[in-house]
């Protein structure tokens, strides 16, 4: 019985690790194109730096999946210590399609915007 709620919580933490680096990763990506939009245009003199709000729409949007990831994982540690505590624990794998899912199309999200930003869509005028 010790060993199912010593690997409740090792799987908690490893959530809380997860949801943390995807904060982590939305926080770099808002504060680089900060940093990229207040660099001079003189550095950039062949090229054209976007000017929208794109990247830090995706930056926050990862800062809060890894805060719901968190306050989930912790949701979950609870739910499944209650069932562990009653010897009723049955295996779900609801949370983590949900999750799945979110960093999919986060990721799905930034991609195409990478792709986007290198390769502008040019109209050819005729």
């Amino acid at each position: 019985m010790i060993n199912e709620h010593m690997s409740n919580e090792r799987t908690f933490l490893s959530w809380i690790r997860t949801g943390i680096g995807i904060m982590v990763f939305g926080f770099v990506i808002v504060k680089f194109s900060l940093f990229v939009n207040q660099l001079p245009s003189t550095f950039f003199k062949d090229s054209t730096i976007p000017k929208n709000g794109l990247t830090i729409f995706i930056g926050i949007s990862l800062v809060l999946t890894g805060a719901i990831t968190i306050l989930l994982s912790y949701w979950k540690y609870r739910q499944v210590h209650r069932l562990l505590q009653r010897g009723e624990y049955l295996y779900s794998t609801m949370l983590l399609t949900i999750l799945t899912v979110v960093i999919f199309l986060m990721s799905i999200i930034i991609i195409t915007y990478l792709i986007v930003a290198a390769y502008p869509f040019t109209f050819l005028e005729i």
